[in-house]
């Protein structure tokens, strides 16, 4: 999907989000950071609300961002692309 008003399905993301008390325990915890990515310690979950979208935190059963969308509409895509496998 190209142009003007067109999400693409590709990974665009620049900066990943990450709960802040996973990420001090993987920064001052040897035995996961030598192990693992952030990534892969990461246990976050996104969804819906009635207001927006939320992000929690399963390993800490916390919020780490909630976002609202004030009433307003914003274009997304929600197909997937598929990987060709050869």
């Amino acid at each position: 999907m190209t142009g003007k008003n067109k999400l693409s399905n590709k990974m665009e993301i620049q900066m990943f989000i990450h709960c802040g008390l996973c990420i001090d325990e993987y920064k001052n915890t040897p035995e996961i950071n030598t192990k693992m990515s952030p990534k892969e310690y990461s246990r976050i979950q996104a969804g819906w609300t009635v207001k927006g979208l939320q992000i929690w935190c399963n390993r800490h059963n916390c919020n780490v961002m909630n976002i609202d969308f004030e009433g307003q509409h914003h274009p997304a895509n929600v197909t997937i692309q598929k990987k060709i496998h050869r």
